[in-house]
């Protein structure tokens, strides 16, 4: 036993005895739980009194041999206490953050290269709810052969995924342009994204968020994304396949089948109006 948990075993022994003078009865019990409570505002705290002085009851009644002694816990009983709900997050995303973002980034000092790479990045996570690290193995060579489909849709690999889901990524049109600009000129192989710059950018120029008292971070725009498929009604499993999030159930491992053009039609009946810019 460590010296704090024989220091916290010794001073609650010590109340046991000031408080009840060696009689344990109703009355002393009910003014040993009223000390308790007024001296300790810790939960924790309170918890390791009460369960220190039931355990000596329980030991009393034992060496005594007396089951009476066992009627008198009740008298000594944490208190049941309501803790606060918190909100489901506290962090909310609205458009006029992403907004801010892409102004602060077009109004930057940085290359012409960078502005569009970055704003890609913040756009492209915003309408689709990619993990950050996801997007960021993305090669330029999938964004190019998503561009060249009938629906546009990108193929999100196994490798690529966190929890190693292979799932389909449509493109909503306001992005598109951008996409197209970054590919030209770019090599297969090559990572689409600048993620660790951007990161790096952002912490140094942050920016305020308008509903939390916090700064904006790079895994907000997935936030925003679930949060505003809730505002416009995109609830559905389409959703988090697209988000590769909350998947791992049996049902849907057996049973749920996905085809890129159904989640793109799926995804465009509610996002088509978003128009972050």
């Amino acid at each position: 036993m460590s010296p704090t948990s024989q220091q916290r075993i010794e001073n609650i022994a010590s109340d046991i005895w000031e408080h009840t003078q060696g009689i344990i009865s109703r009355q002393t019990l009910t003014n040993l739980t009223e000390y308790y409570i007024n001296r300790y505002n810790s939960d924790s705290a309170l918890s390791k009194c009460f369960n220190y002085s039931r355990a000596f009851i329980k030991h009393l009644s034992k060496i005594r041999m007396q089951q009476s002694i066992l009627a008198l816990l009740p008298f000594i009983e944490k208190p049941k206490i309501a803790k606060e709900r918190k909100m489901l997050t506290s962090r909310i995303i609205i458009d006029s953050d992403i907004q801010r973002l892409v102004r602060a980034i077009d109004n930057s000092t940085l290359p012409n290269h960078k502005k569009l790479n970055y704003k890609t990045f913040t756009l492209f996570l915003a309408y689709t709810g990619q993990r950050p690290e996801t997007a960021a193995r993305i090669t330029v060579k999938q964004v190019r052969d998503a561009l060249k489909q009938d629906p546009p849709v990108l193929t999100v690999k196994a490798s690529q995924d966190k929890i190693r889901l292979e799932h389909y990524v449509p493109l909503h049109p306001v992005i598109i342009p951008f996409l197209q600009k970054i590919i030209e000129k770019r090599k297969d192989t090559e990572t689409f994204f600048q993620h660790e710059y951007f990161s790096r950018w952002l912490k140094k120029n942050s920016i305020s968020l308008s509903k939390t008292d916090d700064k904006i971070l790079v895994k907000d725009m997935r936030k925003y994304f679930e949060q505003k498929s809730d505002e416009v009604g995109f609830t559905d499993a389409n959703k988090n396949f697209i988000m590769s999030h909350g998947v791992s159930s049996i049902n849907w491992q057996s049973y749920k089948q996905f085809l890129p053009e159904n989640v793109y039609k799926r995804y465009m009946e509610c996002w088509k109006g978003v128009s972050i810019l």
